[in-house]
């Protein structure tokens, strides 16, 4: 054998041996990973986070003072779609405001 074999372990006994890692999956386990797959990114697209905003030992849920700014706008306009939102929370004043659609404004506190 000489050095370069030596280096790269050309030559040994080794090469005839099966190196260790996984098994191969049968169809029924690669049709579960699939599913199993599928499943996590189905659930991670249409992820929901849920954010709050704590200041001054208060927590507000961003979620909730969306569903509050949506009933307060259907109080008044109750036919009209939510088709567009923006929520601006101020935690200093513990009330969040909101613009609907573009044109219709209102508070809410928490």
């Amino acid at each position: 054998m000489d050095r370069k074999n030596k280096a790269t372990g050309a030559g040994t006994d080794q090469e005839g041996k099966k190196k260790p890692g996984r098994k191969p999956m049968t169809d029924a386990e690669k049709k579960a990973a699939a599913k199993a797959r599928a499943e996590e990114k189905s659930k991670a697209a249409n992820l929901k986070p849920e954010v709050i905003v704590q200041f001054q030992d208060v927590e507000a849920d961003v979620t909730a003072l969306i569903e509050e700014a949506k009933a307060d706008f259907h109080k008044t306009k109750k036919r009209t779609l939510v088709t567009d939102m923006k929520l601006y929370v101020k935690p200093e004043e513990r009330a969040a405001y909101y613009v609907i659609n573009g044109e219709h404004t209102g508070s809410v506190s928490y």
